[in-house]
């Protein structure tokens, strides 16, 4: 190469032609991306690189090594594809899958988002692509660990392809593909309604952060526990982000998303959880007689619009079928085929959804993974305002505790949200839409569209409204409205459709509430009330059982009053249950006797009980009280909690489980092809914090075998209580003089490979309570036995 001063004085002639040459060609020799990963124990990858592009690059190609199958199975089914590779699917669930990406313009939205974005994000998620194509590139489809393996959709992705997938994940209404596929026009004035069902998101969370005046060290402590599915591609990956001297992140991603969901650097440490505020509304449309495609807007006809998709879709004998397909949509967003209601000749159902224009997503979350200190944090989230669906609970070095919802919430004027709450009172249809948590608003009616501000994107509340608390003793989420985040300073002024006020709290959130307000001597924080990295860690995992703690001393009481009961004509012995409730501590560790006999008594309740004065609790909800109240067993008129123990008797006694048999011997999750013990429990029924339980996987399509379940039985199988969902990520830190310090686990390991050891390590250390200590500064991670380090750059 030529030096500065050779160019200096070689002015003219053939010798600046090379010199010139000369440099072009280095140029072009320099790969475009280059990245160091290093690997500690239990698979974390160290990703250290000299841009955000060359990052993106090293986390790309660190992640196709660890769950390439998730993210090529994604890309499929945001691109619209999932009938061509897998036909159209039980009840035609990929068929009605494809139509509705297609319709949505997921893809579009990818492809004009792009161009839009800052140079540094879009750097980034070019970079994450070269670098997932690089592995598959060297390993072949052949050589890929998982359920993907020689698969035919497995292929090199794009740009556009990774942000689709992204959109898919942002904006919800993605979730209601079979209501919005199958919405259709009657052909007369009856309704036209195939059965559908609501989506079900399940996912949860608790985030606690302690401040100056709650810590041992008078410093910022952060507890995130996530509860997210183990299986498809809403788990988590943990990660190490790294370019010198601009960059120093470490935390979580959903599966196949270039940023941090939650995670720490040396100033700032934040988890989310999912907001309990709504994020789209539904609107019924007065339709004109005689013309369904036509509604009612403010006295006027509208024209509905509508799009033909056009589908490829395999056949039994792997032939392709071209398909087409119309939908149909208001001014609002698509119709949908609204259980209950249908389309009909005088009413139908559409939706708008607030995170349908979310393209800030990226630079939102660069910015807060730069933040030196909580002030900068905070701007972060109010400059961009792009918080998709979830509360943060922050924790700052210096002792600072904040909590906000800044999620997308649709903005309604004043008067719009007192006319929807008497529609609420008046209209059935109104009243159970929102018993299942869903705004459903006159769409005819232009009092209820969104209200612009200039501050923000189009129709959602700015983030100078949102809910947020400052403190420095702690504040907490564990997905319930923020109006409670820390008892002794209730929030007012919270919009209905930012989760409320003054609202009755799950028995996880109160169960959360309860050890953080607890300063006595005995408390989680021990005898000064204020905790150590290890206090803190051993609060979340203590187990304790809310509803048996509320509950079971009275239900003793009475089985010991009434030693048996006649149940369907059979006379029940209670007296073993009895005994064994009396002697249960309350908690669901792994030698538990109780536990198993407790969620088969409370689970016989309905969900709403938990919250409220009737058949479970005699004491009712009392705002001046949120934490302590509902209470006290309901007195019983005909031993109506007496036979919900006896049918909780009969039934484990039919599946042959004793009714002695420990928690760990029942609950259990299958990551290791045996069977790994599980503690904790059912957060809304059991009340724990530490919630686990099962549900089907309802993203990706990996193999699995659905376990069978028990009549009478809300989670018991004939297996038992097998563990698929729940405590994920959970991570205990503290800053201290010398930098972050924590411990962690992943519940359901780094690996998505299952003949990887990865793919259960930290399965089996969950069990056993035994927290691995994350590796952040460099002398950490040097120090590490089983360090590997690897470094890459793109060959093409």
């Amino acid at each position: 190469m030529c030096s500065s001063r050779f160019r200096l004085f070689a002015q003219q002639g053939s010798l600046v032609v090379l010199c010139h040459l000369a440099l072009v060609v280095a140029a072009i020799a320099q790969p475009r991306y280059q990245a160091e990963i290093r690997r500690t124990s239990h698979g974390i990858p160290h990703i250290t690189a000299k841009d955000y592009g060359s990052l993106g690059f090293g986390e790309g190609y660190a992640f196709a090594q660890d769950h390439l199958c998730s993210l090529a199975d994604q890309v499929i089914k945001a691109r619209g594809e999932r009938a061509k590779y897998f036909g159209a699917g039980e009840n035609n669930r990929h068929l009605y899958s494809d139509i509705t990406m297609r319709a949505l313009g997921i893809y579009e939205q990818a492809k004009a988002m792009l161009p839009t974005m800052s140079k540094e994000a879009r750097e980034q998620i070019e970079g994450y692509v070269a670098g997932y194509n690089q592995y598959l590139r060297e390993v072949t489809v052949n050589g890929v660990g998982g359920w993907c393996r020689g698969k035919e959709w497995v292929f090199p992705i794009t740009a556009e392809d990774m942000l689709a997938y992204h959109q898919s994940v942002v904006f919800q209404t993605t979730g209601f593909a079979e209501m919005i596929a199958t919405a259709q026009p009657p052909k007369n004035e009856t309704a036209y309604a195939m059965s559908t069902s609501f989506p079900e998101f399940g996912l949860a969370s608790n985030g606690w952060a302690i401040g100056s005046e709650r810590a041992a060290n008078g410093r910022g402590m952060l507890l995130s526990n996530s509860h997210y599915p183990w299986v498809g591609s809403n788990r988590y990956w943990e990660k190490h982000l790294i370019i010198p001297g601009k960059l120093d992140i470490y935390g979580i991603g959903l599966l196949g998303l270039p940023r941090m969901s939650g995670g720490f650097n040396r100033a700032i440490a934040w988890t989310p959880t999912v907001s309990a505020g709504k994020r789209m509304t539904f609107y019924t449309l007065n339709l004109v007689s005689g013309h369904p495609t036509k509604y009612l807007y403010d006295g006027k006809v509208r024209e509905m619009t509508s799009k033909v998709i056009g589908v490829s879709v395999r056949q039994s004998d792997g032939t392709i079928k071209q398909i087409e397909h119309r939908v149909f949509f208001s001014h609002y967003g698509p119709i949908l085929n609204y259980p209950s209601v249908g389309w009909s000749g005088q009413r139908t159902v559409t939706i708008r959804d607030a995170n349908a224009s979310n393209f800030s997503l990226f630079e939102q979350y660069m910015a807060m993974s730069r933040a030196r200190n909580l002030d900068e944090f905070k701007r972060a989230i109010a400059k961009y305002n792009a918080t998709p669906w979830t509360t943060l609970t922050v924790a700052s070095a210096e002792g600072r505790a904040w909590v906000v919802d800044s999620s997308a919430t649709p903005n309604l004027k004043p008067e719009a949200i007192v006319a929807w709450m008497q529609r609420r009172d008046s209209d059935a249809l109104t009243k159970v839409a929102w018993e299942r948590g869903q705004v459903l608003l006159d769409g005819s009616n232009s009092l209820f569209e969104w209200v612009n501000e200039p501050s923000t994107r189009p129709g959602i509340i700015p983030a100078s409204r949102v809910p947020q608390l400052e403190r420095k003793d702690f504040v907490f989420n564990a997905n319930d409205s923020l109006w409670l985040a820390n008892q002794r300073q209730l929030l007012s002024g919270i919009a209905p459709l930012q989760g409320g006020e003054n609202t009755p709290l799950s028995l996880r959130t109160r169960m959360n509430a309860l050890m953080l307000n607890d300063t006595s001597p005995t408390g989680p924080a021990g005898k000064d009330s204020k905790f150590t990295l290890d206090e803190l860690a051993a609060a979340i995992l203590s187990n304790r059982s809310l509803s048996a703690e509320l509950l079971r001393g009275e239900l003793v009481k009475r089985c010991q009053m009434t030693p048996s009961v006649m149940l369907d004509g059979q006379s029940i012995d209670l007296r073993p249950a009895c005994q064994i409730l009396a002697a249960w501590d309350g908690r669901y560790e792994l030698n538990s006797v109780g536990p198993v006999l407790w969620r088969e008594f409370i689970t016989q309740y309905d969900l709403a009980d938990l919250r409220r004065k009737g058949s479970l609790f005699a004491q009712a909800f009392n705002p001046a009280d949120p934490v302590n109240t509902p209470h006290s067993l309901t007195p019983d008129q005909n031993h109506e909690s007496l036979l919900k123990l006896a049918r909780a008797v009969r039934l484990l006694t039919q599946q042959n489980i004793a009714l002695d048999t420990p928690l760990g011997n029942v609950q259990y999750s299958t990551k290791n092809g045996g069977r790994i013990p599980m503690h904790g429990g059912e957060g809304a029924y059991d009340g724990i914090a530490n919630f686990v339980n099962y549900a089907a996987n309802g993203t990706t399509l990996e193999p699995e075998t659905p376990p069978v379940k028990v009549p009478g039985s809300r989670f018991l199988t004939k297996d038992g209580y097998p563990v698929n969902r729940g405590t994920s990520f959970l991570m205990a830190l503290e800053y201290t003089a010398n930098g972050p310090r924590a411990q962690a686990f992943l519940t359901y390991s780094q690996s998505g490979d299952p003949a990887s050891p990865l793919f259960y390590d930290q399965t089996q250390l969950f069990s056993e309570k035994k927290w691995r200590r994350i590796l952040f500064t460099e002398a950490e991670i040097k120090s590490d036995p089983n360090l590997k380090t690897i470094k890459i750059k793109n060959t093409k």
